[in-house]
């Protein structure tokens, strides 16, 4: 399983990506999911705040003008704006 996952919506799949697939990527231990959501031009971070807690425990929604960062990937940073402009 990964440590990092990002899912980005589509319109047929996102019910499903935001309810089952989130589930199952929880409980089998990913640390940290992105959900790139393009209708809303945001992103949905969901995180463990320490590798043995047993759900996402954080949980955060970033737009237009904040930073993306991850623990799981050093010195990474993005403007949310940027993923959205391209």
């Amino acid at each position: 399983m990964p440590q990092l996952l990002v899912e980005v919506r589509s319109r047929s799949t996102w019910r499903y990506d935001t309810n089952v697939k989130f589930r199952t990527y929880e409980s089998a231990g990913v640390c940290e999911m992105w959900m790139v959501d393009t209708a809303s031009n945001s992103v949905l971070v969901h995180r463990r705040s320490n590798p043995f807690h047993p759900t996402f425990d954080v949980s955060v929604e970033l737009g237009a003008g904040q930073t993306l960062t991850s623990l799981l990937l050093d010195q990474f940073s993005i403007d949310v704006t940027e993923l959205f402009n391209r």
